[in-house]
């Protein structure tokens, strides 16, 4: 019988029948968690392993399972794997690379709207004054419409916040290791510049790149320094692209506008400076926090694993070259 151990307890009610001979192996408390070291001895004999991007699984737990054949991740993120080295051990890993494309789009968009039209800081005055007292020529805020928004990380995500935000009137420029061909580009109304250019061109700037060693502290001091200073920072991708420390000083000393964060740094804490600063929103990595979303993202997620277990290769196998090694070894 084959197994399957998930990090998380999760709701598999809708895979029942898929699961009929299957072992599966969780904590017992509702959406309880193991430790580290309950799923290292879990492992040892499963053929698959489910996490969430929150829990690791690097090379020592890998080579752990000594039957595993597919990692699965509930995100369409995957710096909690160590996929290199699944890779080298011919393990499949798979995520849910789809069903988190709109949640996250539509979420980059509220928090830019949150930011730019000040909503929350808005919210917050009133609360405290508990009186509307609108005021003359406020240099504050930035309508949207017919502003520059710029993508850096040009793929599902990045392209559905293009979409719509040229609903909302914006001009679109982006930034991407594969640029797109012209006739892809004139379909999303986008523009390719190079990454220093559309820093210094954008109104607001939203990240959307996967996080990656080279990618760590992309958005630091010294790019941060080329925004406008009327400019704001959007991320939703994961905290580490953006160095904190560059940001606060950023938005204290007014070299940017302000900015909005649903992914930190530090996370799961958020530093008392980021809380303190009056041009910021943030938002506790909530983009995918639905629960409707969530299912969908396991649906996918776990769908791929069961596939990998029936001798299937999904959509959603974020290390291809495992085909061509299994390929080269039937052959």
């Amino acid at each position: 019988m084959k197994k399957i151990v998930l990090s998380h307890n999760m709701p598999l009610e809708r895979f029942e029948e898929r699961l009929a001979d299957i072992e599966v192996i969780c904590p017992k408390e509702p959406l309880g968690v193991f430790t580290e070291e309950e799923a290292r001895i879990a492992i040892k004999d499963a053929d698959a392993f489910m996490c969430i991007a929150d829990f690791p699984c690097r090379k020592d737990m890998i080579d752990l399972g000594e039957n595993l054949k597919v990692i699965g991740n509930l995100g369409s993120g995957l710096d909690n794997i160590d996929v290199g080295y699944a890779s080298e051990k011919n393990i499949f890993v798979v995520n849910a690379p789809t069903t988190v494309t709109e949640p996250t789009a539509e979420m980059t968009i509220a928090l830019m709207l949150s930011i730019c039209r000040s909503t929350v800081r808005y919210d917050r005055e009133l609360r405290i004054e508990k009186k509307c007292k609108p005021t003359l020529l406020f240099e504050r805020d930035m309508v949207i419409s017919g502003r520059t928004l710029g993508i850096i990380g040009f793929g599902r995500i990045g392209r559905s916040v293009a979409k719509k935000a040229v609903g909302l009137g914006m001009d679109i420029i982006y930034y991407d290791l594969n640029k797109m061909s012209k006739e892809d580009e004139k379909k999303l109304n986008a523009r390719y510049m190079e990454v220093d250019d559309l820093i210094r061109n954008s109104d607001v700037i939203s990240l959307h790149m996967p996080y990656t060693k080279e990618h760590h502290h992309f958005m630091n001091s010294e790019r941060i320094s080329l925004m406008k200073d009327t400019a704001y920072l959007i991320n939703a991708s994961r905290g580490p692209i953006v160095e904190e420390k560059a940001l606060v000083h950023a938005l204290k000393n007014k070299i940017i506008r302000g900015a909005a964060l649903d992914v930190h740094e530090f996370e799961p804490n958020i530093s008392q400076e980021i809380i303190d600063l009056p041009n910021i929103v943030i938002t506790p990595h909530c983009c995918t926090n639905i629960a409707d979303v969530r299912m969908q993202m396991l649906g996918e997620a776990m769908g791929g694993i069961l596939d990998i277990l029936n001798n299937k290769y999904p959509d959603n196998i974020a290390n291809n070259e495992v085909i061509k090694k299994r390929k080269m070894e039937e052959l």
